[in-house]
């Protein structure tokens, strides 16, 4: 009788070594909501690097009071400044508080219109004097804080609204300001290093970031992957032949072991930096995961 052997998820030495350099120390995005603070400091390793999204219903203060509230605790806090949110006038008392606060890095967004605000297209006056995009802002905010380190998104499956060669245009001219690119979500390890691989071939040398979902309810997941355009990652996920995304769908909770193995399983040249866990506020359940796999990685269990 022939013993099938089950081939190891989490590959060879040289792919788990890679896998525990991408989880050693992740960046963790956060929603602004209440009790958010208490959960990072209760579960997140000291110091770690908590980037606070911008709301588009609720506005900038609550991203700018957690932000403050983390780096207080001792985060690396990072608060999304949204395009939609910023404007001349207000940047610059923003980059005084963050200046108060300690805070080093921010990451620019071009950022959602309000519900019930179709502002998109409309000229800087007609919109109250708020930036028209995060290349405007980015150039603001470089000109108000040079000494700021900041982020940039990048869309390894390409932008609901924006054409790939505007958005690829937008992102070339960022990158010479910028301090870093992050991933938007993405479901297929191949597309974020195909898309990464694409922006280091181009002459990019900034770290580059890639976007993985956290320990999330999949419910909660499937609805934000839908709503934020990562279709063709999710199609990925359903062309497996067991219907995974079916799958992911039924768990509960979303597992993000096969997607950060199949990234340090095609890596090739260092072409992603880090991650960057969209934890949507799952923070427990997602730091209890990193330090789980990074356990399994560093005691070499092969089940």
């Amino acid at each position: 009788m022939v013993r099938q052997v089950r081939a190891d998820p989490l590959g060879g030495p040289a792919q788990r070594e890679v896998l525990s350099q991408l989880l050693a120390r992740p960046r963790y995005e956060v929603l602004p909501l209440a009790g958010i603070v208490d959960d990072a400091v209760a579960h997140l390793p000291a110091g770690a690097t908590v980037t606070v999204t911008a709301s588009p219903a609720r506005g900038p203060e609550p991203t700018m009071q957690t932000a403050e509230a983390l780096a207080a605790e001792g985060f690396h806090a990072v608060p999304h400044l949204a395009a939609t949110q910023h404007g001349e006038h207000s940047l610059p008392v923003t980059l005084e508080r963050l200046q108060t606060a300690g805070i080093q890095e921010v990451f620019a967004v071009g950022g959602d219109a309000a519900p019930g605000d179709d502002r998109r297209g409309a000229s800087t006056a007609q919109r109250g004097e708020t930036f028209d995009d995060g290349e405007q802002l980015l150039q603001a905010v470089r000109r108000l804080g040079p000494e700021l380190r900041v982020g940039v998104p990048g869309y390894p499956e390409g932008h609901l609204t924006i054409p790939a060669e505007a958005l690829e245009g937008s992102l070339g001219r960022k990158v010479e300001q910028a301090s870093c690119v992050v991933g938007q979500l993405c479901f297929d390890p191949l597309t974020v290093l195909s898309w990464a691989g694409g922006l280091q071939a181009a002459g990019m040398t900034l770290p580059v970031f890639a976007g993985l979902p956290g320990a999330a309810s999949s419910a909660q997941l499937m609805r934000i992957a839908g709503r934020i355009g990562v279709g063709d990652s999710l199609r990925f996920l359903a062309s497996g032949g067991a219907g995974v995304a079916r799958r992911l769908a039924s768990l509960g909770r979303y597992d993000p072991t096969p997607l950060a193995a199949g990234l340090a399983a095609a890596q090739d040249g260092g072409v992603v930096s880090g991650l960057h866990l969209y934890t949507f506020n799952a923070l427990e359940e997602t730091e209890q995961w990193r330090r789980r796999l990074l356990a399994r990685l560093q005691e070499g269990d092969h089940a």
